[in-house]
């Protein structure tokens, strides 16, 4: 196991609240050598949650409950023309575009009317952003409401992922599972930052028994890109039981529009069993490799296991990808105290830099919630 140099937690909660959590859900480079762009929220997504953007290094510096020597920036998305009874914005990914501008995804969540939402009264709906770094430029902000598989048009929009003028999310009309946080209804999709055209992922031979998402997309330089990912088996009265679950890798042709060099990785190359495992991003080294952030967790008797990890995935002489990965698990440790984590995310990936969410065992069966930033000394 590599050993790491963790900091954790890595937060922006000036106020000191403990009901305050931040989480750390993308990750990019900076403008200068040694720097970087976060992207996260306090309280994830929901009411009241906060987007956040952070720039610069990551260091041990804390100051009264916020990390780092860099910046902090809250977002919002605003109350302006498609963006109506907004309550909640979470920052999923973003994408250095330079000299102080930058693209970010995410969602933001509305009130809605009713018991539940519909298709024509969402609950969560995806967003794009372009503009400067603060989230100030108001122009900038565009609504993502996705559609199914089906053509509905989806209660549940999120839009994790952006690299090179494209960015991936999924879209559902149900309310997330406890597993897979996704139903049969769920579509993986592309969205276009320029025209807003939404482009369904196109996965061969799935069935109407699987499901996928889209959480992470790179853009490798030559017109074409890398999602990755997860596809789970489902079953059960309800279609939001998952049986099964591996990590993909796909590419897209964006000129072609064809989807080819389909893979799927389950933890530490084994046979499919009980763990579900999830590409929750993606970095291209630039010898070509790449580096994808994992979680796998338990199902059945394992329930409580979750296991972070960064993957590493060569091509083969075609193009192809190859079905054996390197794993390499991280043992996140809290830099206060400590003590190992448990129930630990892996949640984004830049060069040799992970950012991701623990939880701490306190001692009395209850757990503490910190995200980290970490950095393998082996990858």
């Amino acid at each position: 196991m590599p050993k790491l140099q963790v900091i954790s937690p890595f937060e922006y909660n000036p106020t000191q609240d403990p009901a305050n959590v931040t989480f750390l859900q993308g990750i990019k480079g900076g403008d200068q050598r040694g720097t970087y762009l976060l992207a996260g929220s306090i309280n994830a997504t929901g009411p009241g949650s906060v987007g956040l953007v952070y720039e610069g290094p990551l260091d041990s510096v804390q100051r009264d409950g916020v990390s780092g020597s860099g910046t902090w920036y809250t977002i919002d998305v605003p109350e302006t023309g498609a963006f109506t009874n907004v309550n909640g914005t979470s920052v999923y990914g973003p994408d250095n575009l330079g000299g102080g501008l930058v693209d970010l995804v995410g969602s933001y969540t509305r009130t809605v009317s009713g018991d539940s939402a519909t298709g024509e009264d969402p609950n969560t709906v995806g967003f794009l952003y372009t503009g400067a770094i603060d989230g100030s430029t108001s122009s900038g902000y565009r609504s993502v409401q996705g559609q199914t598989r089906s053509g509905e048009a989806g209660t549940y929009t999120f839009v994790h992922s952006v690299d090179g003028g494209l960015a991936v999310g999924n879209v559902d009309t149900a309310a997330a599972d406890s597993l897979t946080g996704y139903s049969l209804a769920s579509t993986a999709f592309i969205v276009d930052l320029a025209s807003g055209r939404q482009i369904n992922i196109r996965f061969p031979g799935s069935g109407l028994d699987v499901t996928h998402t889209a959480y992470g997309i790179w853009d490798n330089g030559d017109r074409t890109y890398t999602i990755a990912g997860g596809s789970g088996d489902v079953a059960g009265p309800s279609g939001s039981v998952l049986q099964a679950g591996s990590g993909y890798l796909i590419d897209y042709d964006s000129i072609t529009g064809r989807f080819s060099h389909y893979q799927a990785f389950n933890y530490d190359n084994r046979k499919r069993g009980d763990l579900i495992t999830h590409f929750e991003g993606i970095y291209r080294t630039d010898n070509g490799k790449y580096r994808l952030p994992a979680t796998s967790v338990g199902v059945s008797d394992r329930a409580e296991i979750s296991i972070p990890s960064v993957v590493t995935v060569r091509r083969k002489p075609s193009q192809h990808f190859q079905a054996k990965a390197r794993w390499r698990d991280l043992n996140v440790v809290n830099s206060d105290t400590g003590i190992a984590s448990v129930l630990t995310t892996s949640n984004s990936q830049y060069d040799n830099v992970t950012v991701g969410f623990a939880n701490y065992p306190n001692g009395d069966g209850t757990l503490s919630a910190a995200d980290f930033v970490a950095r393998p000394s082996v990858l």
